[in-house]
């Protein structure tokens, strides 16, 4: 075989890998409704198509109506997504970060008006004013980024030291801007205020009470890493964030991994605020601003219906989201780990917006439900 012939051989191979011999469906949970009948029948389409893989879960008043997976965690090992299958959850990490700091809240180690000042007393002066309530609700003025990838080595102290040193882009409470670095922040003051490292006390009291045993940081050995879905997006192909290792460049606003069924016990928890003691308001669902809730959820509207959603995308094809439509009381979960080129890193957004909801929320759709709403801004206290 000459090498022309090698070549187009060796390239019609490559491109199978990750054509329709990749194309797996299997229904997990579907009820008889029609309209879900109409979401499967989509979202088959999509999948054949080739714009992602991964799983998606669809319950209403914590019942599941609808749990499928579509494609492979290992395609070169033709293992097929399931729902034992982790996947990385991207930003929705920070919904366990905001967990952590309101227990402390509610607890009453810490105070929503507490300030860098009290924790950073060598802080800069226009830093020291910015409140845990600020730092949670992305009002903080602090810049997005203190760190050039999320796998650059980088201790505490560093990533400390870098975020107090950042030039404010807006004063504190001023502007709604997306920040990464004030999560990295807020990991580093629940570290203060609980005298535990960040993972053992997320473990210790948002993992364990919850039995949230498929959930964990990157690299944690209470995670089966023979189930990781591996990710397939981007110009690297089959591989996991999982393997990189946790660094402080992305502790506290991602870095974490999870299953289907995990990621909807959290955010049932989330919606129901059984994270808090007994008897106590739930603050993740309180409002933090117009645009975020204290629980690092934000609130949006979709084709006239109010959504409180959050979303993740990271390296190798993994995008993740929650969806709350609280007027149906109705929750959407994506895990995917991987996308073609038409929606790329924005797969899980555009999924659910052009796809999902239009079903679910399309007149005779059937799903109306008695309304669950956020609660009123929480005091600053």
């Amino acid at each position: 075989m000459n090498r022309l012939a090698i070549f187009i051989f060796a390239l019609v191979l490559s491109s199978c890998s990750a054509g329709p011999g990749h194309r797996e469906v299997s229904s997990i949970v579907q009820s008889d409704k029609a309209v879900i009948a109409s979401l499967s029948n989509e979202l088959q389409r999509e999948h054949m198509a080739g714009t992602f893989d991964g799983l998606v879960l669809v319950a209403q008043r914590d019942v599941v109506l609808f749990k499928s997976a579509y494609g492979f965690a290992d395609r070169e090992g033709s293992v097929k997504n399931s729902a034992a299958a982790i996947f990385d959850m991207g930003s929705i990490a920070k919904t366990f970060t905001a967990a952590a700091v309101l227990q402390l809240v509610q607890n009453k180690k810490l105070q929503l008006s507490d300030t860098i000042g009290a924790f950073y007393p060598i802080a800069p002066d226009e830093l020291k004013s910015i409140t845990i309530m600020q730092l949670l609700g992305h009002t903080s003025g602090l810049d997005n980024f203190h760190n050039e990838s999320d796998f650059e080595l980088m201790d505490k102290s560093t990533a400390e030291n870098r975020i107090l040193a950042m030039p404010l882009i807006a004063k504190p409470g001023e502007k709604i801007a997306y920040s990464n670095a004030a999560y990295t922040l807020l990991a580093a003051i629940v570290e203060k205020v609980s005298d535990k490292s960040f993972q053992d006390y997320v473990h210790d009291n948002l993992l364990t009470p919850l039995n949230l045993s498929n959930t964990g940081f990157y690299q944690d050995q209470r995670v089966s890493s023979s189930h990781l879905a591996l990710g397939y997006g981007g110009d690297d192909q089959g591989r996991t964030t999982f393997e990189k290792g946790l660094s402080w460049a992305l502790i506290g606003a991602g870095g974490m991994v999870t299953s289907i069924d995990d990621l909807a016990i959290w955010s049932d928890a989330l919606k129901n605020g059984a994270i808090f003691p007994a008897g106590a308001s739930n603050l993740a669902f309180s409002k933090a601003n117009e645009r975020w809730l204290l629980g690092s959820l934000a609130q949006v509207e979709i084709s006239g219906e109010s959504i409180v959603q959050m979303g993740g995308s990271t390296d190798y094809g993994y995008t993740a989201l929650i969806q709350f439509v609280p007027f149906r009381n109705l929750l959407i979960v994506l895990l995917l780990n991987a996308h073609g080129n038409k929606y790329k890193n924005a797969t899980h957004h555009q999924l659910s917006r052009n796809h999902i909801l239009p079903i679910l929320l399309g007149e005779g759709a059937e799903l109306p439900n008695k309304p669950m709403q956020p609660t009123t801004a929480a005091s600053a206290d």
